[in-house]
Order: C-alpha cells, then sequence, then structure tokens
C-alpha cells in the first residue's frame, strides 16, 4: 500500500464520488460495497474487485494483504476523508469498488428453469424494502428477482447493507414493463401472482409452491394495473384490528415462505 489519502481531490476518492450516483454506477457497471461482511462475501463470491480502501484507523487483516497480490488496489484513507465518503452512517472502515452482477438472456433458461420461483419488484422505492426481499428471497429459495422499470436502485449502497451480501447469490433481470413480464411468464411456464386487498384467495390456500412469478408492488400505489390483470393468481393476506396493508417487505416474506412450508 501506498501512503495514506488525505485528498478529496484524489482521483480514486474522485471515483468513489462519482459511483455514489446511479447514473454513473449504470455507466460503469460498477458499484460501491461497504463493511467487512459485505465485501468478504464479494470475495468469496469471486466478485471482481477493482479496489479496496481502508480507514487508517481499521485495524490491517491477512486476507487485505492477499487481494492486493491479486491485481487489486488497495489504499488506506485518513479516516476523517473515510467518514465523508462513506453512505454509513457508523464507521465501517472498509469500501470496495466491484463489478456489479450481470445476466443476459443467455441465463434465462437457469434463472426460470422449471420448478423455479421468481419475486418481481413493481416499482418498490424503499431501499430496507427493497433489500429485506432480496434476502428473504435467497432463504426462500427464490430462485431469481426481476425488478420493473421505476424500481430503486438494487445497487446503492443502502440497499446492498440491507441485503446483507445476499446480492451476490441471487440473480437480478431487470425488465422495461409489464408486456415483457407477461411473455416471458408464457416463455418459461410461470404464473403470475400478485396481492389485493380484496377479492382474492387466502394465500394459505394458494399453491404458491413453484413455478410463480410473485409481484410485490409499490410501498404508496401498490401493484400496476396491467400487472393485476395479466395475473394468474390473486392472493390476499387476511389482517384484523382495522389493519389495511401490511410492509412490503413483511407480505413478500409471508408469501414467499409458503414455498418453504410447502415443501
Amino acid at each position: 500500500m501506498s501512503e495514506v489519502i488525505c485528498s478529496e481531490k484524489n482521483p480514486l476518492i474522485k471515483r468513489i464520488r462519482k459511483l455514489q450516483q446511479k447514473k454513473k454506477r449504470d455507466a460503469s457497471g460498477q458499484m460501491i460495497i461497504e463493511g467487512s461482511n459485505l465485501i468478504r462475501e464479494a470475495v468469496q463470491k469471486g466478485i471482481c474487485m477493482d479496489a479496496l480502501l481502508i480507514s487508517d484507523i481499521y485495524p490491517s487483516e491477512p486476507w487485505m494483504e492477499e487481494l492486493s497480490t491479486q491485481g487489486v488496489r488497495v489504499e488506506r484513507v485518513d479516516a476523517f476523508l473515510f467518514e465523508k465518503i462513506t453512505d454509513a452512517r457508523n464507521g465501517v472502515g472498509l469500501l470496495a469498488i466491484v463489478d456489479r452482477p450481470v445476466v443476459d438472456e443467455s441465463q434465462f433458461e437457469n434463472c426460470f428453469r422449471p420448478g423455479s420461483n421468481c419475486v418481481v419488484l413493481d416499482r418498490l422505492q424503499d431501499p430496507g424494502n427493497i433489500g429485506t426481499i432480496i434476502r428473504t428471497a435467497v432463504a426462500a429459495g427464490y430462485d431469481a428477482i426481476v425488478t420493473m422499470k421505476g424500481t430503486g436502485d438494487v445497487y446503492s449502497p443502502k440497499v446492498l447493507r440491507a441485503t446483507a451480501g445476499m446480492i451476490f447469490d441471487v440473480p437480478i433481470v431487470p425488465l422495461s414493463d409489464s408486456l415483457e413480464l407477461v411473455k416471458l411468464a408464457q416463455d418459461y411456464g410461470k404464473r403470475i401472482a400478485v396481492t389485493t386487498p380484496d377479492g382474492g384467495i387466502p394465500y394459505y390456500d394458494c399453491d404458491l409452491r413453484q413455478d410463480v412469478f410473485l409481484v410485490i408492488g409499490n410501498e404508496g400505489n401498490g401493484i400496476g394495473d396491467e400487472l393485476i390483470e395479466a395475473s394468474d393468481i390473486r392472493v390476499t393476506l387476511p389482517m384484523y384490528g382495522g389493519i389495511e396493508s401490511l410492509n412490503a417487505a413483511v407480505s413478500a416474506g409471508i408469501l414467499m415462505y409458503e414455498r418453504v412450508r410447502s415443501i
């Protein structure tokens, strides 16, 4: 490692600043990950890492030095400057630039193979909800995440932290509109399941074990009308006490775990 980086004008620091913007992440195909757990997960999964930045008050560990021998740029950063470039509220001490996972059509056969389930994020915005749903999808044995146009950036630092490293364990497939989703469901023999406040079948009476595209709608506006019209299953979560709706991530967790309960 070279001398400690102390200037905001350092080219690497400027690059970090740029990657904090979605349009820059999209253009570069890279993203920022923060914290020991997420970075270690990326290393274990063999994610291509470009640079590792370490706060100068963070203790050295052998695996950090190993990265430098593998072509990763490893730099110490002044602690005060590090806190200015990290998105985390509490000091994480580590920050890395890695390649974003990319899924193309050649991988669809595996993502949507027979028996697989997928959760569809329809214009969700809250990073905590998005990250929690991704993490829960992995835990419940779901095979892919589809993001509809208008969904928040799944590669933002807040979402990545909420996934607790699970972003590297499930493919993310972005789609532009409901017609594309419907065609995908038809091509791979999937049923589209949507939640509805009334008029649907109680979730415990639905078969959500396999071959389901489970749609989770926007926190304020719910699922788009086009997807509701195109759905094969309309599911209701019974509620009492005057409650009209549940948090999106809570609803998703209940429904996704039907796959586990029914195995």
